[in-house]
């Protein structure tokens, strides 16, 4: 045999088996894996726990701080609402120096008071002011995180009451 044919022959065994890991490099690849990928949460403390589907580890007092956070915004935003809807100025006439008005208002299952005065200052030159007091209440019992004990299943529930204020000065003129 001569040296360019056995050259020739080593070549093309190198060549195919080149070919073949290509081949198996290419089944490897293409076959889909069905490898499942484990997120450890307690890493980040007790009580923390994987969300399927996401790439988040959660807390269960972290839900129900929301939900209670939530809840009192919720509240609090119907308390303003109320407490400004009582702060409507009274009716000044013609003539007179001081008016003064007293309303009560409901938003959303949350009451307000308020008081409101005018006091005109020179002819068309008044001032005005008003203060309201709302009562800002409620309560939510989550079963996001039920604890089993041996008087039976707790259920977090928090309830709160806060008295709110809201006042107003300003000046008006009319012409």
């Amino acid at each position: 045999m001569s040296t360019s044919s056995k050259a020739v022959q080593l070549v093309l065994a190198r060549v195919s088996v080149l070919a073949a890991a290509l081949v198996v490099f290419a089944a490897i690849t293409a076959t889909p894996s069905h490898a499942q990928v484990v997120k450890i949460c307690s890493l980040y403390g007790a009580g923390f726990f994987y969300i399927p589907g996401t790439d988040t580890c959660t807390q269960a007092q972290q839900i129900i701080d929301n939900q209670f956070g939530v809840a009192k915004a919720q509240t609090l935003a119907s308390t303003g609402t109320a407490m400004a809807g009582s702060l409507v100025a009274p009716y000044l006439p013609n003539g007179t120096n001081f008016a003064v008005s007293g309303h009560w208002a409901m938003f959303n299952g949350e009451n307000a008071a308020g008081f409101s005065g005018l006091m005109r200052l020179n002819g068309n030159f008044v001032f005005s002011a008003g203060f309201a007091v709302g009562l800002d209440r409620g309560n939510l019992t989550t079963l996001s995180s039920r604890t089993q004990t041996q008087f039976g299943t707790s259920i977090p529930q928090e309830s709160w009451s806060d008295v709110r204020g809201l006042s107003r000065a300003g000046f008006m003129y009319a012409w």
